[in-house]
Parts: structure tokens; C-alpha cells; sequence
């Protein structure tokens, strides 16, 4: 009788980083926001082992999962998720070679305690190891900190989709909406539209401000009216500001001399700048572009570093180096007056407004 692999405890070191194999990332997954909290901590351990080439072949892994990296006082919550977890079942499917699989991967799981800290003691079996950290030439790679901080499940597993493809330095990649539907364990009785309210946009709107990437998608191929593949594509935030603010340059380029001068004093109404600060800057053209660059530089989040953008734009025009002039000597202030403007659109700054925007509003609509 062939003897039962021996089992390989590993103490719990938190890695920043999560490696883990491609069949785990497209598998479909049943668990919860906290169940699948567990089992990232699991394959952190697991993909880091991988990685350091220290996990032995055909033995069983042991790993200790602290109750206080998962809550700080919720500890009945960790353990009904524990007694779940172990019921819970992965999934692979590939149509296109008629495979599949099926698991219950974590069969054994039981609380510890260790020097007065309560932990959760999860067995994966040595067959069961690879189709979590057999990395091979492709695998999924993500910052740990950023999936940690993701709430919705589908957020967490649609992060690991594109994790996967940025890792090959894909930006731009195509998916099948029912393989999506099956692979994000979606509700059988999802529509469309279902689909792009209930996942798609809550990933969106948790990718944009927790992972700081731009996730968007398209229909990429239809049969009649419905939605079969979807493309997608992804941009890092810096890059979509970057790409914001060479637009704002390329608008105010096209800007007569005098829609500059309207367009600067609609801009410096939303800094605390003096009369003749405003017409100093007006009648220097290099410190006008300047003062749009900063400004739009500003509200495309550019330069998150900037806490006093009054005192920043002050100093980087040179304001901070000049003296109000007399008096008598002072320039007349004549800003222009908004009804200078076409009337087709109401020109009064109504609070602050991107570049782009006040731009927008200045230049008359071609007829369509």
C-alpha cells in the first residue's frame, strides 16, 4: 500500500506579492468576500514557496493563517467562513479541448492556537498543489496590498484576470461574456445588462480608486443583438492624466489670442491671485501657458504631492519674487467680460471646472 505524503508546515511570513498559476485565475470560484480573503493568503504562501523553488515534491502543504491578518476582533465571522471554505469547490473548463476539472481543495481545516494567537490550520494536498503554484511560463502576479484592499468579489477576481494579462504586458485583450459569466460564478439569472451594472462597473469603479487602473470594455462581437465577447483595456491612471493633459495643450493651441486671455482669467478665478498678479501673468504668453499646464496638470491629478496649490502656482510663475506696483504706476485692470464670449452657452464660471471643459464652452459646436 502506497504510503500517504508526509505534510510540509510552513509558519506565516506575509509576502507583498502573489504569484499564482493561470488554471486558479480562469478557474470558477464559489467563495465569499472572506472565504476568498483566506485563500489569498493561502496562495501567497504557496506562490512564494513556488518561487523560491522550496516546495517538495508530492507533499501535502500545511499553512498557518493568523485570525489576526484577516480581523481584529470579528473572530466567530473567520470561523464560519473557515467551515465553508472547506465545502467550497474550483472549477476549470476548456471548451476548445473538451477539458475540465474539479475541486475541493481544502478538505481540512481547523483552528490553532500558538503562544496565545488563534490561528487557522489549512491543509492543500500534494495533487492539489500544482493548479495553485505551478507557475510554468505564464502565471498571474499581483501586488497583494491592492487586492487586499478590493471589497466585492468580483472586483478581487477580475483584478486577478487583468493582473494576469498586464503581466504579459497585454493592455488590450478579448473575453467570451458567457466564459466571463461562468469563470466570475455569476448568478445563472444574469442578463447583459445584469452583467455590466452588477460587475463589471463595481470592478471598474474599485480598479479606478483602489488600484489606481482604468478598466473598460466594448462589444467586440455580436450574434443579432447580443452582446457575445467583449474587448477590454486597461490604463494605468497616470497615463490616462497624461493623456488628459496633452489634450488640454493641444486645445489651447488651436485658441485665438483673445479666447487665451478670456480662457487664463476664467483659470485664475479659481486661484487666490491678486489683480495685478492676473495681468502680469496675462500679458507674459510663456507664463500663461505655464499657468495652463500647472492647471491642468492639477485637475487631472497629475501632481497628488502639491497639499497648497495657491502657494505652488505662486512660486512656479515667479509671483513669490514680485512686488505689487504703486498705485500710480499700477496696470488697469480690464478682464474681460464674459459676454465677450458667443452667447450660444451661458460662459459664467459656475465653481471649479476642468481645462477641458471651460475650453469646450468657449468654442462655438459645428453644425452636425
Amino acid at each position: 500500500m502506497e504510503k500517504a505524503p508526509e505534510n510540509q508546515l510552513s509558519l506565516f511570513n506575509r509576502h507583498t506579492t502573489n504569484y499564482q498559476s493561470n488554471i486558479f485565475t480562469l478557474s470558477r470560484q464559489e467563495f465569499t468576500e472572506l472565504e476568498k480573503k483566506i485563500v489569498i493568503l493561502v496562495v501567497n504562501q504557496l506562490g512564494n514557496l513556488a518561487v523560491q523553488g522550496k516546495l517538495q515534491p508530492n507533499r501535502n502543504q500545511a499553512f498557518l493563517i493568523p485570525y489576526s491578518e484577516l480581523t481584529k476582533d470579528h473572530y466567530a465571522q473567520v470561523s464560519a467562513a473557515a467551515e465553508t471554505l472547506s465545502k467550497k469547490q474550483i472549477a476549470y473548463k476548456d471548451e476548445k479541448k473538451g477539458e475540465y476539472l474539479f475541486i475541493t481543495p481544502f478538505p481540512m481545516i481547523r483552528s490553532v492556537m500558538q503562544n496565545n494567537r488563534r490561528y487557522i490550520e489549512i491543509d492543500v494536498y500534494a495533487n492539489v498543489v500544482p493548479y495553485f503554484a505551478d507557475l510554468g511560463q505564464r502565471y498571474t502576479k499581483y501586488e497583494l496590498d491592492i487586492i487586499w484592499s478590493l471589497s466585492s468579489v468580483y472586483a478581487i477576481r477580475i483584478f486577478e484576470i487583468v493582473s494576469m494579462h498586464q503581466h504579459i504586458k497585454k493592455t488590450r485583450f478579448t473575453f467570451p461574456v458567457d466564459e466571463m459569466l461562468y469563470i466570475l460564478n455569476c448568478p445563472s439569472s444574469y442578463r447583459y445588462a445584469d452583467f455590466q451594472v452588477n460587475v463589471l462597473e463595481v470592478a471598474k469603479r474599485e480598479l479606478r480608486n483602489k488600484a489606481q487602473l482604468i478598466f473598460e470594455w466594448s462589444p467586440f462581437k455580436k450574434i443579432g443583438k447580443k452582446v457575445v465577447e467583449l474587448e477590454f483595456q486597461l490604463k494605468p491612471v497616470q497615463q490616462l492624466a497624461a493623456e488628459n493633459v496633452e489634450d488640454d495643450e493641444k486645445r489651447i493651441a488651436q485658441l485665438s489670442a483673445s479666447e487665451r486671455v478670456i480662457l487664463g482669467y476664467q483659470v485664475m478665478a479659481q486661484y487666490q491671485l491678486k489683480p495685478w498678479q492676473k495681468d502680469y501673468i496675462i500679458t507674459e504668453p510663456g507664463l500663461l501657458d505655464t499657468l495652463f499646464r500647472l492647471h491642468s496638470e492639477f485637475e487631472n491629478q497629475r501632481r497628488p504631492e502639491v497639499k497648497n496649490k495657491n502657494k505652488y502656482l505662486a512660486k512656479s510663475l515667479g509671483l513669490d519674487k514680485l512686488k505689487e506696483p504703486r498705485k500710480s504706476t499700477a496696470i488697469v485692470t480690464h478682464e474681460p467680460q464674459i459676454s465677450f464670449v458667443p452667447p450660444v452657452v451661458d460662459k459664467r464660471i459656475k465653481g471649479d471646472r476642468p481645462i477641458g471643459q471651460i475650453i469646450n464652452s468657449m468654442i462655438p459646436q459645428q453644425d452636425k
